[in-house]
């Protein structure tokens, strides 16, 4: 039987490929966060954030900004890349009012009154995708369970909600979870109604900071007011 000498370098390459394997092996592995406080859910949010939204084949992206109060309150400003607001969002419970500055036009009506190819239509749905949920039970961590409201929810294997579905067909799937002031926040949010669909980037979000009551506001000085089953888009 005869031994084939193997270089020194071969084997030491060899080495470190294996151990580079190794290492995203591990990094691949999801870990539980730490840090979370115990009880502490989202109350209030603001954050820079990267916007999709897609109706059918037509779809439009930009950069803005989000500020969100518990339960039901919520403001979004997008912004041109040349930091203008072409649109602004108001939520204030089921009622909605959309600002198109560059017409000095503000559409105003209850969320069932959106067109249904508003590219929008999927943010009405903000407050129910980050609505407090009960405390997930260990054996329900890694399953979808249907909850008292009818909502259909699949946790991942540290309990964290990965999907959640209505009763109505609504999907909201939540991606990248991190611990934001003690509370577990993910990265990025997507959220599907009918043929519309939206996916929000958060930057930097900060959470339960205080919120001055007139951001949540829209200011209609000098606005025609019309309307929201007439909001097209910009």
């Amino acid at each position: 039987m005869s031994f084939r000498f193997v270089p020194l370098s071969f084997v030491r390459c060899l080495g470190v490929l294996l151990a580079a394997i190794a290492l995203t092996a591990c990094a691949a592995v999801p870990k539980p966060l730490t840090g979370l406080v115990p009880g502490r859910q989202l109350e209030t949010l603001q954050s820079s954030v990267s916007l999709s939204m897609k109706y059918g084949d037509r779809g439009t992206s930009g950069r803005g900004y989000l500020v969100f109060r518990y339960p039901d309150r919520f403001h979004v400003a997008v912004l041109s890349p040349f930091g203008l607001t072409v649109l602004e969002v108001f939520s204030d419970g089921d009622r909605l009012t959309c600002l198109v500055p560059a017409r000095q036009t503000a559409y105003q009506g209850r969320t069932s009154e959106l067109p249904a190819n508003a590219m929008f239509r999927s943010f009405a749905l903000f407050k129910w995708v980050v609505a407090h949920q009960e405390d997930t039970a260990p054996d329900q961590y890694g399953q979808e369970i249907l909850a008292a409201s009818g909502d259909r929810i699949r946790y991942d294997k540290f309990g964290l909600i990965e999907r959640k579905i209505s009763p109505a067909g609504d999907l909201a799937e939540f991606h990248d979870y991190r611990n934001v002031n003690g509370v577990a926040f993910p990265e990025s949010i997507e959220i599907k109604t009918g043929l519309t669909s939206a996916r929000i980037v958060f930057d930097e979000p900060e959470i339960n900071a205080t919120i001055e009551p007139s951001v949540l506001e829209p200011n209609l000085e000098g606005y025609s007011v019309r309307p929201l089953e007439e909001f097209t888009g910009v």
